[in-house]
């Protein structure tokens, strides 16, 4: 593909972002270099009630950015649904996908635009997607660990899986040691966070809209394992590199391993939405096999018990159960107990 070639798509693509609180420092950095370095065309910024001036925004950079004002937070499911929908209503024939503290480095967006070309000769272009590879977030890809390992098996519950146990020790014993073999330069993904995600408007036609009720977390799994479910492929390329501005929540790294991370988490509001939302997708979703499925879920409850009593998070285990049952029965929509700010 021609540099003109490339500049062209840029500028035809359309950056999707959700922001709220007080968080522009981000969304300015984000900005920054999606139009001054990426060549990017427009943004459509969809703000949960944010705190921020983000008239700031409009006044920069003009007609390039159109932010879509909701009178409250109403979680990130339902604000890539109203983003993605604003971007097809203006014409948008690429849109990218980004967490409002996602910023390209350069080049990423041309090396995803050479890659969606390469991978829509493969599947039809309402089928294809490319991801942008943010390293702090795709922590086992970055080691060089395979895709066939990275991502949790069929029939798993919460990323455990029995038949994983062997390949988990393995790792956490050369946890010190980085792989001798670098990330691979394309990735088979079923499913992808919304940060980094490359499609033409024919993929977000065909799938629809995340669903609103699972207001946030997961959201983005279920969403974007539609394209792999019908027939399509999303490709990772760690060519096409990201940097999260802001570290997440749950970044492996923190805790010693996932159940204290799911017990020691900064907040029972996360640790409720992210849990109630993953067990509706591994139960309804994820599950083609009900005795593996039954076999992980009770290994995985007596490693959690286990690391409850030695953590003294019984609070954060009964929330736990709680949320994870209201998944599993699909009671999803915003919780009384966790409002929306």
């Amino acid at each position: 593909m021609t540099d003109v070639a490339v500049m062209d798509r840029a500028a035809a693509t359309t950056l999707v972002t959700v922001t709220y609180g007080d968080r522009i420092h981000y969304l300015e950095e984000l900005l920054r270099r999606a139009f001054d370095i990426e060549r990017l065309g427009q943004a459509v910024i969809v703000s949960n009630a944010s705190r921020s001036n983000l008239a700031l925004l409009e006044e920069k950079w003009g007609s390039r950015v159109l932010v879509v004002r909701l009178a409250e937070n109403t979680g990130s499911a339902n604000g890539y649904a109203v983003g993605i929908q604003t971007a097809l209503d203006n014409g948008a024939s690429y849109l990218w996908l980004m967490d409002d503290d996602n910023a390209p480095k350069p080049g990423a967006l041309g090396v995803l635009h050479q890659e969606l070309r390469r991978l829509t000769a493969e599947v039809r272009r309402d089928c294809a997607a490319v991801l942008g590879f943010r390293p702090d977030h795709q922590a086992d890809i970055a080691s060089g660990v395979t895709a066939s390992k990275a991502v949790p098996l069929r029939s798993s519950f919460f990323c455990f899986h029995y038949r994983q146990i062997p390949f988990k020790v393995w790792r956490r014993v050369r946890r010190k040691r980085p792989l001798s073999a670098g990330p691979q330069a394309r990735v088979r993904l079923p499913y992808a966070p919304y940060g980094g995600l490359l499609a033409e408007r024919q993929l977000f036609e065909r799938i629809g809209l995340p669903r609103r009720e699972f207001v946030l977390y997961a959201d983005d799994t279920e969403y974007t394992y539609r394209i792999t479910s019908g027939g399509g492929a999303i490709e990772l390329i760690t060519g096409a590199e990201l940097e999260d501005l802001e570290g997440s929540w749950n970044l492996k790294d923190r805790y010693p391993n996932s159940f204290i991370g799911w017990l020691r988490g900064e907040s029972d509001f996360r640790a409720y939405y992210a849990s109630r939302n993953q067990a509706w997708f591994d139960r309804h979703v994820w599950a083609t096999s009900r005795l593996e499925y039954w076999i992980n879920r009770a290994l995985f409850f007596t490693l959690l018990n286990f690391f409850s009593s030695r953590t003294d998070s019984a609070a954060r285990l009964s929330l736990l159960r709680r949320a994870i049952q209201e998944g599993e029965t699909a009671m999803l929509g915003v919780d009384s107990d966790f409002p929306l700010s």
